[in-house]
């Protein structure tokens, strides 16, 4: 029994590295881009609006996949679904660092968005599958401190291979850095997949289940309100920092970049918070931190503030975001995969409609006055945290369960 147990501990331990490393290397993939354009536009001879198409080239299919990955990872399998997308982003990631015309470059950043959409939503459903809810919001943490160090690090190992070698370097050490992930999910795949039940239910049924089911109406709201207010607020704080602090765009990624790396510490500290105040409370905390935050920044006009802000920014995020993602597991346990989608695309949803809104407030009356808007928007925003999850329990039954 006690070796068993110390096997399946050992195996869900090695799965989540697996899916750690994944997370990170499709983060540093999607974030390293940007520093490197004007290196890029360079060296193929184009300009530096034609090189941007590249990020909206594995934008675009990475949101859309999101609704795909998903209802085929519950039929076939997580893992296997995760290796095969693993696997094909590799490749098309590798490819990209050999190639010397912008057409191809083009075309395979649309493939290697298209397989990364297959990979986080899916690693959060077999965090959801293989841990226990006590333990799955650490689980969750861990996983996303890699995401986060994702995200830091690629934008500085990015400029920094532009600055000093070339930017094709980038591609194929991404791309060769999913060997190692790959291997360990190859050799996960019997223990994760066998231990799964997969949901048989057709997809409209399982939507009308989830959508028809109160704990999962609040977590896509919310998620939605998430990526509207808080992405469309940060959108124009590089913005801010340029034009109102007079900070070059240098000092502005690095300012940019602190945020990921107090989103990675907070991350570390999420179980011990998780202690002090309850699951329940976490997205009121979250929320409040960040509503903090661009109050700080709206108040006092200063590079210090600034900073700051970005910090509390990174460690208000991690906690609403990870709280989120947790309860997005236990939406629909046999259906977690499609759960998950839905979560990202309601996110990449939020986060296309919300800069739309938050510029249009900046053009009608300035940084200041955006600043104050969101603001207010997610102080109304915590307050209802504080309202929807305040009874958010096992009262509240899956979809599943209510349905059956």
């Amino acid at each position: 029994m006690n070796t068993t147990s110390t096997q399946n501990t050992g195996n869900t331990v090695a799965l989540l590295w697996a899916l750690g490393i994944a997370g990170f290397l499709v983060n540093a993939d999607n974030r390293a881009v940007a520093p490197i354009l004007p290196a890029i536009a360079n060296d193929l001879a184009i300009r530096e609006s034609q090189a941007g198409l590249l990020i909206s080239a594995y934008s675009l299919p990475y949101g859309f996949f999101q609704l795909f990955y998903g209802p085929v990872a519950d039929r076939i399998g997580k893992t296997r679904v995760t290796l095969i997308a693993l696997s094909l982003f590799s490749m098309g990631t590798i490819a990209c660092g050999f190639t010397d015309n912008f057409t191809w470059l083009i075309a395979l950043r649309v493939i290697t968005g298209a397989f990364a959409a297959g990979i986080i939503p899916i690693s959060l459903a077999q965090i959801g599958d293989h841990f226990p809810l006590d333990k799955r919001q650490g689980a969750i943490s861990f996983f996303m401190s890699f995401c986060m160090s994702g995200q830091t690090l690629g934008i500085v190992i990015g400029a920094l291979l532009a600055q000093f070698f070339t930017w094709k370097i980038l591609f194929i050490l991404v791309g060769l850095a999913g060997i190692p992930a790959i291997f360990l999910l190859m050799k996960q795949q019997s223990h994760t997949e066998t231990s799964v039940t997969r949901n048989e239910l057709p997809l409209m049924e399982r939507y009308k289940r989830i959508f028809s089911n109160q704990r999962s109406q609040i977590v896509y709201l919310c998620v939605w309100l998430e990526g509207a207010i808080f992405y469309g607020g940060f959108t124009y704080l590089g913005v801010y920092a340029n034009l109102s602090l007079g900070l070059d765009f240098y000092l502005v990624g690095l300012f940019t970049a602190t945020f990921s790396a107090a989103a990675f510490i907070g991350s570390r500290l999420i179980p011990r918070i998780l202690k002090k105040v309850g699951q329940a409370q976490m997205p009121f905390l979250g929320v409040s931190i960040m509503a903090l935050a661009f109050a700080l920044i709206w108040l006092i006009t200063h590079w210090v503030t600034l900073l700051l802000g970005f910090m509390l920014l990174g460690l208000g995020f991690i906690i609403v975001h990870s709280t989120l993602q947790t309860y997005a597991t236990e939406l629909f346990p046999t259906a977690r995969g499609t759960c998950m989608s839905l979560f990202a695309f309601f996110l990449f949803f939020g986060n296309g409609i919300g800069p739309a809104f938050f510029g249009w407030v900046y053009d009608l009356d300035g940084v200041k006055t955006m600043l104050a808007v969101t603001t207010l928007c997610l102080c109304i925003f915590a307050i209802g945290c504080k309202i929807a999850f305040r009874n958010f329990n096992s009262k509240l039954q899956p979809a599943e369960e209510k349905s059956s």
